[in-house]
């Protein structure tokens, strides 16, 4: 059984020391749906003015079940304000919230 929480905080531990607040710098949360390897990856999307965007790995959930995954998106939430974008999901829905995966 994953641990929701013990996965966010993984997530949010390794976010931490790469997120410095910059001008002219966009940083965003890329959770991708790896359908080959069976898991969802984060990435943290770095996008600096006149830079080459850089996509940082943080953390791979070992699980294609969507209700787990929407709790740990869910506790990501609480601890940043950063931007979520959600890769190749496709028309999906969250089991818990019914909210198109967006």
């Amino acid at each position: 059984m994953i641990d929701c929480r013990q996965e966010a905080a993984v997530i949010l531990t390794r976010l931490d020391p790469l997120f410095s607040k910059q001008w002219h710098c966009r940083y965003r949360i890329d959770v991708v749906n790896n359908q080959y390897g069976a898991e969802f990856n984060f990435f943290l999307d770095i996008r600096r003015k006149d830079h080459r965007e850089r996509s940082i790995p943080l953390h791979t959930v070992k699980t294609t079940d969507l209700e787990t995954l929407e709790r740990v998106i869910s506790a990501v939430q609480e601890g940043t304000q950063l931007t979520l974008n959600f890769v190749d999901f496709g028309q999906v829905r969250w089991p818990l919230s019914q909210r198109w995966i967006r």
